[in-house]
């Protein structure tokens, strides 16, 4: 069985000083922890073709950055799609996501949890530009009576600049098809992050393909765990989380099933 314990750190565990009841004088009781993002236990997807992923037992603290390691054809998107509510796992899978058991509350967890960097589901239109790209992500997310005006260039840095931080942001007149892979992959997780999720999860962040210009990515992506939100995100490369420049060190989850994973290059 696969297992990732997040929140795990290296080295002896601190031992606060015991807490007395003002009143009574007594120990009082511990603070309540945090629930975590995700809890599952002997998590597994089978499809017509066999095994998918796992069986994965996860404890996914709530700010958290998750790399999940698996090479094409590992079951990692499936995995990420599970997490976010949009597949459904195996029947004696245990899921629970923002507090949601799942696969009973999928459409509360869909609310609550955003998809960016997944073929076929949120690709880019390359011959539009960035501000109907956005515009239209406004529309989807607004209700269907709100008329949403254009994105000007200070509607768009008031979405992007948490995604994208001092990188300078594209002009809204640019079309898609002339933003580099950083942009592009930033822009998604833009229109992602629109929906204000607790949970984001991030597919094939080796589109970008230069590993420098990928630790732009990564960079960002560990900024919005600051704010609270939980990242999990996949890569294919097994030493990843190692060759990459982190503030805190992410939490792996690597995946055993589908063909062998490669170190990169």
């Amino acid at each position: 069985m696969q297992h990732a314990i997040q929140g795990r750190h290296d080295g002896a565990a601190a031992h606060p000083t015991e807490q007395l009841d003002p009143d009574t004088g007594t120990p009082a009781p511990a603070p309540e922890s945090a629930p975590l993002a995700v809890t599952a236990r002997a998590l597994a997807l089978h499809g017509s073709r066999g095994l998918v992923f796992g069986p994965l037992d996860l404890d996914v603290r709530p700010g958290a950055l998750v790399v999940v390691q698996a090479p094409q054809g590992g079951g990692r998107s499936s995995l990420l799609l599970t997490l976010a509510g949009r597949m459904v796992p195996d029947k004696t899978s245990s899921l629970t996501v923002l507090g949601e058991p799942l696969p009973g509350r999928r459409n509360a967890v869909q609310r609550r949890a955003a998809i960016a960097g997944f073929h076929g589901i949120d690709e880019l239109d390359e011959s539009v530009t960035v501000a109907e790209t956005v515009r239209e992500r406004l529309a989807w997310l607004s209700p269907w009576y709100r008329r949403v005006p254009r994105v000007d260039q200070r509607t768009f840095a008031r979405l992007a600049t948490p995604v994208f931080g001092d990188r300078p942001l594209p002009r809204v007149d640019s079309l898609v098809w002339d933003l580099d892979e950083v942009d592009a992959m930033l822009l998604r997780v833009t229109l992602a992050m629109a929906q204000q999720p607790e949970l984001l999860v991030v597919d094939d962040v080796d589109q970008v393909h230069d590993s420098v210009r990928r630790q732009l990515v990564w960079t960002r992506l560990e900024a919005l765990t600051q704010h609270g939100t939980t990242v999990i995100a996949s890569v294919a490369s097994l030493d990843e989380v190692t060759r990459m420049r982190w503030n805190s060190r992410p939490e792996q989850i690597t995946l055993a099933t589908g063909p062998r994973a490669l170190h990169a290059d």
